[in-house]
């Protein structure tokens, strides 16, 4: 079980969004380009957030699934609505989006599950 850490995993993603229009997309520069940007400096911030919060200790919220779910819907969509020079970018970023929805989902899991008691933590009842 990956617990909190489920986010941290869409860090790798992020990062191939903001380099493959440079390096893999070439030519195919322009309808894709700031898409993938944005939504990859998006996804590397929810990363972000995500390693502060297990750093520490903390829970991350539902809100931070949602939203990566979110982008990663845009990102399966997006190339199939708007119009795209190949078919490499329109896979590539559907393929992204599936593996981001997918993330979010987990996180959204995650989230919902009921927190453990922590065994270190004391009673504030009994003067301990």
């Amino acid at each position: 079980m990956w617990g909190d850490k489920t986010i941290i995993a869409g860090a790798p993603l992020g990062a191939w969004l903001l380099v493959a229009p440079f390096t893999v997309y070439g030519e195919m520069l322009a309808p894709n380009f700031w898409n993938d940007i944005i939504v990859g400096t998006a996804v590397l911030v929810l990363a972000f957030y995500g390693a502060i919060r297990v750093w520490r200790e903390k829970r991350i919220s539902i809100a931070a699934g949602i939203l990566l779910a979110l982008l990663g819907l845009w990102q399966v969509t997006r190339p199939f609505l708007v119009a795209t020079t190949g078919p490499v970018p329109r896979w590539g970023d559907a393929a992204i989006g599936v593996l981001l929805c997918f993330l979010g989902g987990r996180v959204i899991r995650e989230a919902r599950r009921p927190t453990r008691l922590d065994r270190s933590t004391r009673s504030e009842v009994g003067g301990d």
